[in-house]
């Protein structure tokens, strides 16, 4: 487990504790209670050095509990204490006990010292380890950051202090992934370095290269490493022992088993002369023994000889994952291989993720050799082992996703992890295969909808369950202003970055202001936690809806597309496309291979419908297009021809799909010997097509009825005289070119639906958010600005402010989160609203995202810059179908053919009328005129039957 070794598997935390127990001791005191304070604090550091950490955490608390009686709860005595107590808790594997003492410790030194204080920087720097080997690599780069900060308040007395946290500092870029900046932090930091360090950053230089496949780099620092190791510490050191756990995790990637089977051996050789066989390190040595069997190849001249012998490795790896979790364990002692440890009883969630998702590997590769051996019975019962122990992966995703509060940190764990869900879906598809059982298929399904956009779906609950959770107004109002406030400091470091000569002190501060304000909004979310079950319980309830809620929800004519995608790599040369179609009655689970040629053609496709030379397309382009599109089709539906046959589709994409509208796809080859854009066998000639970011999204949370008072509220600027300067992107630098279209595009939607626009100069900020809460429906057609670095920032521009008004004129998608609506339809007509920066696991992060978590269930916005003119005509054209009484997407679509059947050939090209898509809810907003003939003739033929009643009784009569 490389990435979670480093000093602060140490004992004695890098030299820390010594400063800690030297610089910062209690005075000696006449007084008896003060002389216990310091007895039971030196007790603690003795039991400390000698391993008994669970001693030192009861004297410690010990100290604290006296002391707090003595000198108050705020003391300055009591830091030594608490600071030494979290880093006990550290070592037992206890964070979030660690993590509350570093918060108590920080208060204390705030309350004597003031907020920039350099003692912050060791409760910052411990606070940054916890949530590194808590996996929140983001927190963790956060809080280092904000240890050097305050360190550098004093650096002649800090310097090697200093030393360590930049150290740190890179090891957490690298763990971001930020390999680059990475490896210059590293060399910068090993300038001014003692051995220990040195050798801390040897490795972590190792590390780097080996993820830069440098192989020859990464065996030479890891050897430095050693060397510094063995040199300054002695060959049966633990900090030698460790780091022969990193080499040798290493040489197992690298195929070199031999050697990294005896480096295993030196490693454990020295491990359990100081630690149990219930702690980390020796599960780390266990698992590397487990990797060991797993990927060694076995030499067998016969094809049964390798059978057995490859069966024997799984099986004497399996022994060893086994091992490696109950060592991870205070409590789970089970060696039987279809156990796991309860949530709860891990000493780590990602160091147990990590085994628990190995262990699940290992299985299903026993499977596939049972498989392979035509021994169907027990590839089935390692397949449901393998299937049982990557859902108790997923378990253990949701459980460290809900200890995490900010959304970078829940985005890096989705990206990060989203191969365990593929493999989910991966060995539902194996067992669904081999036994033909629907289970697996609803299970599959299940698992593909926990991978998709599990973040915003967090959110979303999070915002719902505020509505019912009993969360005083004067606490939510709290959340509103550190929210707005942590918002408002980020965008302005951003837009401080952009400038070609950054002010390093205005750097400097937004960085410490935004430190500050996420550490009071996180504070305040557990005390929304602890306080309010209802709240908690609602918002971590880790629940998708079901094949079969689907299936109640859905009209007849409506199928359900799913995709989830495992793109080919360098590593690996196939990938995989899974495939779920639920219709009212059926449910088809899918799989299709795929290689390098599946993502090109995604990416020439976009490419080609996104160009801005679209009026210079050449013959060799268009061939290139449609060949790619219908290859796309016959990949993602053409095995569902039947099923879809009159069906709408509701599709929700993965991966680069998210960048495509179906309705580009060809559904039959091509004819491309002429160029035709009319002709082209567009597949929104075939089907209404929607999407939605998720299936639970859409039908538990994007039904609405109306509720608004007015119906359209339309927003035009115009532009025209706009010298604003918007410097962070080039493109409007000069200001924002004006749009002649669009009052022409509000008046035509005037036509059809009542309302109030706002043109020109009247289109204002200011005013859309006064308004915007009161209408059923909100369109917006102007300029979008995205920022694919801090896609909360990216922007739609509204009309320049006049006069003193405290609004920019940009609407950031941030700011969309904070507002309530009651609109069941904003139609961003505005370009690119529907593009920005595509984020694993969680889609592509764009500006309708913020219309949907404001309230909004049903988005209309656009893939890329649509050209002004057809677009007017384009929602013009969608406004009169669905002022009919036409669904949405039905609207849409009819208004896409309506334009290619009037086109001229230049404007039939995709570009001109393909990037309008609907998002969410597509259901009908009005009723249309159809109905209320059928009525008016239904009343008719009613008064007619009743009249030739009167009339018979009357005769009669």
């Amino acid at each position: 487990m490389t990435k979670f070794k480093s000093l602060l598997y140490r004992v004695l935390f890098g030299g820390f504790f010594f400063l800690f127990s030297q610089v910062f001791c209690f005075a000696s005191s006449v007084n008896n209670d003060s002389l216990a304070v310091v007895h039971y604090y030196r007790t603690g550091i003795s039991q400390f050095k000698i391993g008994d950490f669970e001693g030192a955490v009861e004297q410690y608390k010990n100290a604290i509990e006296l002391g707090e009686n003595i000198f108050g709860c705020y003391s300055r005595k009591l830091f030594s204490s608490s600071v030494n107590l979290g880093i006990a808790y550290k070592n037992l594997g206890e964070y979030d006990e660690a993590v509350s003492v570093y918060l108590e410790a920080e208060r204390i030194v705030k309350e004597n010292f003031g907020i920039d204080n350099p003692r912050l920087s060791f409760v910052y720097g411990n606070l940054g380890n916890i949530y590194k080997l808590k996996g929140d690599y983001v927190k963790s780069f956060e809080y280092q950051q904000a240890a050097l900060r305050a360190f550098l308040v004093a650096p002649d007395k800090y310097d090697s202090q200093i030393s360590i946290t930049r150290s740190n500092i890179a090891e957490a870029l690298y763990l971001l992934g930020d390999y680059e900046e990475a490896i210059l932090s590293a060399f910068d930091a090993l300038e001014d370095s003692n051995d220990n360090i040195k050798s801390f950053l040897y490795s972590l230089i190792a590390r780097i290269y080996f993820q830069q496949s440098n192989y020859p780099e990464t065996r030479k620092y890891y050897q430095e490493s050693l060397s510094i190791l063995t040199q300054a510490y002695g060959a049966d050191s633990y900090d030698l022992g460790l780091e022969y756990i990193n080499y040798s995790q290493l040489l197992l990637k690298i195929g070199d088993y031999d050697e990294a089977y005896r480096y295993t051996e030196l490693a454990e050789d020295i491990i359990v002369k100081y630690f149990t066989k219930k702690s980390l390190q020796y599960s780390d040595i266990m698992l590397n023994y487990a990797n060991y069997y797993l990927g060694r190849s076995s030499e067998a001249s016969e094809l049964t000889d390798f059978y057995e012998k490859r069966k024997a490795d799984l099986k004497k790896a399996l022994g060893y994952y086994q091992e490696a979790l109950i060592a991870g364990s205070d409590v789970f002692s089970s060696v039987a291989f279809n156990d796991n440890p309860k949530p709860g009883e891990e000493i780590s969630e990602i160091q147990m993720l990590e085994v628990i998702n190995q262990k699940a590997g290992c299985l299903e590769a026993l499977a596939d050799l049972y498989l392979s051996g035509q021994d169907k019975g027990n590839a089935k019962e390692s397949f449901e082992l393998a299937l049982s122990t990557t859902e108790r992966a997923t378990e253990l995703i949701h459980q460290i996703r809900t200890g995490y509060v900010s959304e970078e940190s829940q985005f890096f764990l989705s990206e990060n992890q989203e191969s365990t869900f593929i493999r989910a879906v991966g060995v539902c598809y194996k067992l669904y295969d081999l036994t033909n059982e629907f289970q697996f298929a609803e299970k599959g399904f299940s698992f593909a909808e926990k991978s998709k956009s599990a973040s915003f779906l967090a959110s979303v609950k999070d915002s719902r369950a505020k509505k019912f959770g009993g969360i005083p107004d004067s606490l939510l109002k709290r959340e509103d202003y550190l929210k707005t406030n942590i918002s408002n400091y980020k965008e302005m470091l951003f837009e401080e970055n952009q400038n070609e000569d950054p002010d390093s002190a205005r750097i400097e501060l937004f960085n410490s202001k935004v430190f500050q304000l996420s550490e009071q909004y996180e504070q305040l979310v557990k005390v929304f936690e602890e306080s309010f079950p209802n709240y908690y319980a609602f918002k971590y309830e880790n629940k998708v809806v079901g094949v079969d809620q689907i299936q109640e929800r859905i009209s007849d004519r409506t199928a359900v597309i799913e995709y989830l995608i495992e793109e080919p790599t360098a590593q690996k040369s196939n990938g995989q496309v899974f495939k779920f179609v639920i219709t009212p009655d059926e449910l088809h689970f899918s799989k299709e291979v795929v290689d390098s040629t599946f993502v090109g053609n995604i990416e020439s496709v976009y490419q080609f419908l996104t160009s801005s030379k679209y009026l210079f397309t050449g013959k060799g382009e268009y061939r290139k297009y449609a060949l790619a599109a219908h290859e796309l089709y016959n990949v993602l539906l053409s095995d569902e021809k039947q099923v879809l046959e009159d069906k709408d589709l509701v599709v929700i994409p993965d991966d680069k799909l998210a960048y495509l509208p179906f309705d580009a796809l060809l559904s039959a080859p091509p004819d491309t010997t002429t160029m035709n854009f009319r002709t082209l066998p567009y597949l929104v000639k075939d089907y209404s097509i929607s999407y939605t970011y998720s299936a639970t999204l859409l039908y538990d949370y994007f039904n609405k009825e109306k509720v608004a008072k007015h119906d359209l509220l339309a927003f035009a600027p115009s532009y025209e005289g706009d010298d604003r300067d918007y410097t962070a992107n080039a493109e409007y630098r000069g200001g924002l070119l004006p749009l002649p279209a669009v009052n022409k595009e509000v008046d035509f939607i005037h036509g059809y639906v009542n309302g109030d626009v706002f043109k020109d100069s009247l289109a204002q900020e200011f005013r859309f958010k006064e308004l915007a809460s009161d209408y059923d429906i909100l369109h917006l057609a102007m300029h979008t600005i995205i920022n694919d670095t801090l896609p909360m920032y990216s922007k739609l521009a509204f009309s320049k402010p006049y006069g003193a008004q405290l609004d920019d004129g940009w609407l950031n998608t941030n700011e969309i989160y904070s507002m309530d609506l009651n609109a069941r339809m904003a139609v961003l007509s505005a370009c690119n609203t529907g593009s920005g920066k595509l984020q694993k696991g969680e889609g592509v992060m764009s500006l309708a995202r913020g219309f949907l978590y404001a309230g909004c269930p049903s988005i209309v916005m656009t893939l890329w810059e649509v050209e002004d003119e057809s677009g007017a005509h384009i929602m013009k054209d969608f406004y009169k179908f669905l002022s009919k009484g036409k669904s949405k997407h039905e609207a849409l679509r009819s208004a896409k053919l309506a334009h290619i059947a009037n086109a001229d050939p230049l404007k039939a090209h995709p570009h001109y009328w393909l990037g309008y898509v609907v998002v969410g809810n597509s259901d009908p907003l009005y009723k249309g005129k159809d109905i209320y003939f059928i009525l008016i003739i239904f009343g008719v033929v009613v008064l007619l039957f009743v009249d030739q009643l009167y009339r018979k009784r009357k005769a009669r009569d």
